[in-house]
């Protein structure tokens, strides 16, 4: 337990990482549950930030944070406040300083390279960067997840329905819509209830479902209600997958450019082929033009996942 005065969490990235970050957040709360913790990135992340004891960053010290973009000198305004910053790979454009952390998701070297290491998930490097500055954590962060978060008894119910995620973060990790709309008609002709679920990504792009029931959830909490109370997921790797899987909620996630080793959701079971090229990014940065690897997934592959997850 520490009497550290001001800690700063920092976030920039979408939901899947911040998801991914969230349990090395439990163990720096954990460990400074004495001090003022702030946050610093989008604010519909404090909903599963504020029962951890973080706040918004007050205005001036959002202020101050701002300033150090592109300076030489740390900011006296800080004083002796400690700075956690979750970032991919790229260390920010800022001045160096002993109260500054900067906890890469993936090795810098990693994605330059290429080079043939065991890949982890960022979840895993955050907590194995927090370590080395001698903040350890015991796992707990899952049970404190659970007690939080999780599923509750009884609030799944079976033909409740199932969600189906046609949305990515990026178009080439989205299996075609095509794909999604026959694998609901089979879904239905199973006896299941089937609704997709559209984020602003989708709806911006003009991503049209036609012929099944459509949700659009308008905030987090409410993504989250909707997961809660599904029979199960179908969907690409995206933000609302991880969430899905932090949640408890049994899936079948569909893996493009990204390796689902290093980025797969907890709990839920991945679809992907074993190509020579895959996996093409490491961090996020996908150039490719020809996703084969989206492409060449068969509704055999998907409906076989689905009917293993039946059998649990």
């Amino acid at each position: 337990m520490s009497t550290d005065s001001t800690i700063l969490l920092i976030h920039r990235g979408g939901l899947g990482d911040f998801l991914m970050a969230w349990p090395a957040m439990w163990n720096i709360c954990v460990r400074f549950s004495n001090s003022r913790i702030y946050w610093i990135g989008p604010q519909s992340r404090l909903h599963w930030l504020r029962p951890l004891g973080v706040q918004p960053s007050p205005r001036d010290l959002q202020q101050v944070f701002d300033s150090l973009f592109g300076r030489e000198d740390w900011p006296e305004e800080f004083g002796e406040t400690r700075i956690f910053w979750f970032v991919l790979d790229a260390h920010p454009p800022v001045p160096d300083h002993p109260n500054l952390h900067i906890l890469p998701g993936i090795p810098p070297e990693t994605e330059e390279q290429k080079i043939d290491i065991p890949l982890i998930p960022p979840r895993e490097s955050y907590l194995q960067h927090l370590d080395r500055l001698g903040i350890h954590g015991d796992g707990s962060w899952q049970a404190a997840w659970r007690d939080l978060f999780g599923r509750r008894s009884g609030q799944a119910i079976p033909g409740n329905g199932v969600l189906l995620f046609p949305g990515a973060g990026h178009v080439i990790k989205q299996w075609s819509v095509v794909q999604f709309f026959e694998l609901a008609d089979w879904l239905e002709k199973q006896g299941r209830v089937v609704r997709f679920v559209l984020g602003p990504a989708e709806t911006d792009r003009g991503m049209d479902i036609r012929d099944f029931p459509v949700i659009c959830p308008n905030t987090l909490e409410e993504l989250q209600n909707l997961l809660q109370h599904a029979e199960f997921v179908v969907g690409n790797d995206s933000g609302p997958m991880h969430l899905a899987g932090m949640l408890g909620v049994p899936g079948v996630v569909l893996f493009g450019p990204a390796s689902e080793k290093q980025w797969g959701p907890p709990g839920l079971r991945p679809v992907g082929l074993d190509l020579s090229c895959r996996p093409c990014t490491l961090a996020g940065r996908i150039t490719c033009g020809n996703p084969a690897c989206m492409q060449g997934i068969t509704q055999d592959m998907v409906r076989r996942e689905i009917e293993r997850l039946w059998k649990f």
